[in-house]
């Protein structure tokens, strides 16, 4: 009986030990391909500044026109690629530069509207609206944003940080500059009540990265040493 006690409780302890380094990488391994899928997805939508960008089907406009509020509206471009203006009536736009819209409505607002015009043209792609999370939160993904959100909103969104979220280290890449990124200490802000101030504004074309606490390492070298400790105990007791 002495003998096999001595045999069972190390490898016991072995067994578990394996099963949870396994456990360990699978999940790392899940996560990052997670992480992958997520940014393959925002990647794939088409991201294109103002001074280029064609209109296209399914794109929101907005046309304000100062002191005449009766050709003021908002629509959205039909799949025909055409937008319907009060008085004006339906016009194609599909193809258009924001400031090729701009152009074309002024001449065809002049037929109606007597003096300068003071016009003003937005152009609000739906499927770029979008801002990535990935990292240690429950819910990994890319969400939608109408204009602009703070971090810890997202962060929420997302399901909330896990249990090994480092929120000192949090990384904010700026779509217009993504080979730079900005490191935020989220646990300062919330400690000082700064929860909505500008460097955690995020908006859409934005990857939100929460990394995982390092000591987790630590962590498992500890439990290493605790298991060599057990099999001398067992040596010396078995």
């Amino acid at each position: 009986m002495r003998n096999t006690r001595r045999f069972h409780y190390p490898t016991l302890l072995l067994i578990c030990f394996l099963g949870i380094l396994q456990a360990c990488t699978s999940t790392r391994t899940i996560s990052d391909d997670r992480n992958v899928e997520i940014l393959n997805r925002a990647a794939s939508e088409v991201q294109i500044s103002d001074t280029t960008y064609q209109i296209r089907p399914g794109d929101e406009i907005e046309i304000l026109v100062w002191e005449q509020p009766s050709f003021n509206t908002l629509t959205t471009v039909s799949r025909v690629g055409t937008i319907a203006i009060p008085l004006v009536g339906e016009i194609s736009v599909t193809g258009y530069t924001q400031e090729q819209l701009k152009r074309s409505l002024e001449l065809k607002l002049m037929e109606y509207i007597r003096g300068d015009l003071n016009l003003t043209v937005s152009i609000r792609n739906t499927d770029t609206m979008i801002v990535s999370i990935i990292g240690m939160v429950e819910r990994p993904d890319n969400y939608s944003v109408a204009d602009q959100t703070s971090i810890f909103r997202l962060i929420a969104t997302a399901g909330g940080h896990t249990e090994l979220a480092d929120l000192s280290k949090v990384k904010l890449y700026r779509q217009a500059s993504p080979e730079n990124y900005v490191k935020l200490d989220l646990l300062e802000y919330l400690d000082s009540g700064q929860m909505n101030s500008a460097p955690l504004i995020v908006r859409p074309g934005d990857i939100v990265y929460v990394p995982k606490k390092e000591n987790v390492v630590r962590e498992m070298s500890e439990f290493l040493r605790d298991i060599v400790v057990l099999f001398g105990i067992f040596r010396v007791f078995g």
